[in-house]
């Protein structure tokens, strides 16, 4: 009996829905010369490679520092990837299916939540960043050390001999 087809979808991430057939060894990255090309910007030009080996995938990780994770552990050497699975890298997640379960499911992509521009707590995290933020970041460490004078000098001054 053949293996059953292998195919790899984009679940999450930039270009979900898009599906890649596993006929042989494939590379995934963002260069358009790699087999399946994303459209993440924390994806390397040739991220990582995929090879099928019967019923299952071998992953490997092409050395980049971006990562790679298989089901939420980093692959650190060449891993063994089985349908249902699901593979990071960048903000992309990836998950192996069969063919027959494309063929009878449709997609399994996520959708993605809209923004949230109504909610308060998107309005003080907002005002918190990038400016603001580094400023108060520069700021801490004087403000700590005069805070630290002032108790050293309120503690020499009620300590007298």
């Amino acid at each position: 009996m053949a293996a059953e087809k292998l195919e790899l979808e984009i679940i999450e991430g930039p270009g979900a829905g898009r599906l890649a057939p596993l006929e042989g060894a494939l590379e995934v990255g963002r260069d358009p010369a790699a087999g399946f090309t994303v459209e993440d910007t924390h994806v390397e030009p040739r991220h990582v490679r995929l090879t099928p080996r019967g019923e299952t995938v071998l992953v490997e990780d092409l050395g980049e520092p971006g990562g790679t994770f298989l089901n939420d552990s980093e692959v650190a050497a060449p891993t063994k990837m089985r349908p249902g699975d699901e593979l990071q890298i960048g903000v992309t997640v990836f998950q192996l299916r069969t063919a027959r379960d494309v063929a009878a499911d449709g997609t399994a992509a996520r959708p993605s939540p809209p923004p949230r521009t109504d909610d308060p707590a998107f309005e003080e995290v907002e005002s918190l960043l990038d400016d603001r933020t580094k400023a108060k970041a520069r700021t801490a460490p004087l403000a700590l050390f005069v805070l630290v004078v002032l108790v050293v000098l309120i503690f020499l001054a009620t300590n007298r001999f």
